[in-house]
C-alpha cells in the first residue's frame, strides 16, 4: 500500500457516473478495483443490469443514485466535484469508457506522493478499431486493454489534448467536460495513459451505448450544444467512426505505449 511519505497510508478513490453501461462495466470494474481502494459509482437512472453488475464486480464499492436524471455536462461535473469533497487522498473521475493504465499500482501512487504535486495530468489515447484489422468481439475473461491496441493520440491530429486528472485537492475545480482545471496540474512524467474506448470495440453493443445517450439530454445541454457528439443518428455515428478509423494506428509501435504494456524489451 503506498504511503504519503510520512508513513501514513494513502487512500485512492475512483468516481464515475453511469447510465446503462452493462456492456463495458464488467471490464471497467475488473480493471479498476485492483487499482483503487475505494470507488463511488453514481447511477443516472439505469434501466439495464448496470447496478447489479456493480454489486457483483465491486461489492465493496459504493453505488448511489445521481441527483440529476438527465444528461447535462455542467450538472454531471458539479455532482462529481461535490462527491470528491466527501473523500480524502487521491481522487480521479473517469467515464466508463476510460481505463487508467499504469505499470504498477504501488509505484504509480508512490510516485504521485514522491513528486510532491497536488494534481497530475494523465494523457489520453482514443481507442478506435480499424475496419481492416478484423477484431473479434472481446472476451470478458481477458482485460479489455489487452484485447484492443489500435487508436491515436488526439493532439497528433486535431490539437485536442484529451486528458484526465488525478489529484488530492478538495475537488478538481474542473471546467466543463473535466479536461481542464482551475488548479495547476503537472504532467505525470512516467508511463501512464487513460485509454478511452471511443470507437472500440466497434460492435452493435457500443453503437447502442452511444445512441442511447442523446435522448437523455437536458434542454440546457441541447440549447448550449454541450456534448453534441452524443446527438447523432445511426448514420451520422457510422460516418464519424469511418473518419476516425482512418486515424487509428497500431499502438504497439509507439515507444511509450510499448513501455507501458512492456511489449518486447
Amino acid at each position: 500500500m503506498p504511503t504519503d511519505g510520512e508513513g501514513e497510508t494513502t487512500i485512492a478513490t475512483l468516481i464515475t457516473h453511469f447510465y446503462n453501461e452493462e456492456y463495458l462495466l464488467p471490464w471497467w470494474l475488473m480493471h479498476h478495483t485492483p487499482l483503487f481502494d475505494h470507488g463511488i459509482l453514481v447511477n443516472r437512472g439505469s434501466t439495464d443490469r448496470s447496478v447489479a453488475i456493480c454489486q457483483q464486480y465491486a461489492p465493496h464499492w459504493e453505488v448511489r443514485d445521481s441527483k440529476y436524471p438527465e444528461f447535462d455536462a455542467i450538472e454531471v461535473d458539479t455532482e462529481m466535484m461535490a462527491i470528491e469533497t466527501e473523500v480524502s487522498g487521491w481522487k480521479m473521475v473517469l467515464n466508463t469508457t476510460e481505463f487508467l493504465c499504469c505499470r504498477n499500482k504501488e509505484q504509480f501512487f508512490t510516485s504521485l506522493n514522491d513528486l510532491g504535486q497536488s494534481m497530475y495530468v494523465i494523457r489520453g489515447i482514443n481507442m478506435v478499431d480499424p475496419p481492416y484489422h478484423g477484431y473479434r468481439d472481446p472476451d470478458y475473461s481477458l482485460p479489455l486493454v489487452q484485447q484492443r491496441y489500435h487508436g491515436y493520440f488526439p493532439s497528433d491530429f486535431d490539437g485536442y489534448n484529451y486528458r484526465r486528472f488525478i489529484h488530492h485537492h478538495a475537488h478538481g475545480s474542473y471546467l466543463t467536460g473535466r479536461h481542464s482545471s482551475h488548479h495547476h496540474a503537472s504532467a505525470y512524467p512516467y508511463p501512464a495513459f487513460v485509454l478511452k474506448f471511443w470507437f472500440s470495440p466497434w460492435n452493435d453493443a457500443i453503437r447502442r451505448r452511444k445512441l442511447q445517450i442523446g435522448p437523455t439530454f437536458s434542454a440546457r445541454a441541447i440549447q448550449q450544444s454541450m456534448g453534441v457528439q452524443h446527438l447523432m443518428s445511426a448514420d451520422q455515428l457510422e460516418q464519424t467512426y469511418q473518419y476516425y478509423a482512418h486515424l487509428a494506428q497500431d499502438l504497439r509501435l509507439n515507444p511509450e505505449y510499448r513501455q507501458l504494456f512492456m511489449f518486447g524489451s
